[in-house]
């Protein structure tokens, strides 16, 4: 089964929220239906980012997982850039 990775750019916080709401609206999305396989938080450029590796049976697939990421962390934060790769020997191949 191919793996996909889902990064996100964080930006601020919505009123109230905190940086755990932020990894549990994306455990949350991603284990919904499928494995988490990773979950990595790093700041890039001085922009917190959040990696989620998953699981997925196709591209189809893993675009409702990425869209349904997505929304979830908007439901928290604000998200000025996300993307969808697919895992090739480790390495991401983003998917337009």
């Amino acid at each position: 089964m191919p793996s996909y990775r889902s990064v996100l750019s964080i930006g601020d916080l919505a009123p109230g929220r905190s940086p755990h709401d932020v990894e549990h609206a994306v455990r949350g999305a991603v284990e919904a239906t499928t494995v988490l396989e990773a979950l990595q938080v790093d700041v890039v450029r001085g922009e917190p980012r959040v990696t989620a590796r998953f699981t997925g049976t196709d591209d189809a697939e893993a675009r409702e997982v990425h869209a349904r990421t997505t929304a979830a962390v908007r439901a928290v934060a604000q998200v000025p850039r996300s993307r969808l790769a697919v895992v090739v020997s480790g390495r991401s191949a983003y998917l337009g």
